[in-house]
């Protein structure tokens, strides 16, 4: 039994290897995730030690990504990097100018806007951390495992912690169950992006951050 376990966890560290090396930014996101909770307060105005706590799971997320990533993830880790890149950047254009259109029409709420000098540390930390971490796990992970319904429930449950966080914090719109229900169905979208085999995680990612930016009020004046 022994002997059993220590070659699954073996076979759990090699294939962490093989995931890290195929896909180099990870480490550049740890390093970033890292940073972020060891210096948030020298850089976000209204840092708390509940940001850390997030700092923390996100992180975590990312572990067991390289751990327990899906078969179809590991196929989309061979695609080379320019067409990742291309597929990231084209769906966070696209929904950026999407979103921008709608909270034009105060359909959505968006939170203040950013204080010029948190700008772009609010970027990387949305992009870098919150976009990519909750997709790595949401998708890259549990959209494997579950299916898209388990992965997106699981993906809205998350947010109802997440908002109760930030959201406040943001002075955004007060937390309510249809906050909760798109969630639920934006789970829905980005799963179905995700399984596409032409866009993959990283339009998932796109989209998520775009998104993001926009609530917070990063992108909106």
């Amino acid at each position: 039994m022994t002997i059993q376990a220590l070659a699954t966890v073996r076979t759990w560290f090699t294939q962490a290897y093989q995931r890290f090396s195929a896909l180099p930014f990870l480490f550049i996101l740890i390093a970033i995730e890292v940073y972020f909770y060891a210096n948030g307060k020298a850089h976000f105005e209204n840092w708390s030690s509940t940001y850390g706590q997030l700092i923390t799971v996100y992180l975590m997320m990312t572990i067991i990504f390289l751990l327990w990533a899906g078969r179809r993830t590991q196929e989309q880790l061979k695609k080379p990097i320019k067409d990742s890149a291309f597929a990231f950047v084209l769906f966070f254009i696209g929904t950026y100018i999407v979103l921008y259109i709608v909270s034009q029409s105060g359909f959505i709420s968006t939170g203040t806007t950013l204080p010029r000098g948190m700008f772009w540390q609010t970027v990387m930390m949305q992009i870098c951390v919150v976009a990519t971490s909750e997709e790595l796990m949401f998708r890259g992970v549990l959209l494997e495992y579950t299916g898209i319904i388990v992965s997106s429930i699981l993906f809205a449950i998350w947010h109802s912690y997440a908002y109760q966080i930030i959201w406040y914090q943001l002075d955004l719109a007060t937390l309510n169950y249809g906050a909760i229900i798109f969630a639920f169905v934006m789970g829905i979208i980005l799963a179905y992006v995700a399984k596409r085999r032409e866009w993959g995680l990283p339009a998932s990612i796109g989209i998520h951050a775009a998104y993001n930016l926009v609530v917070v009020g990063a992108f909106i004046t």
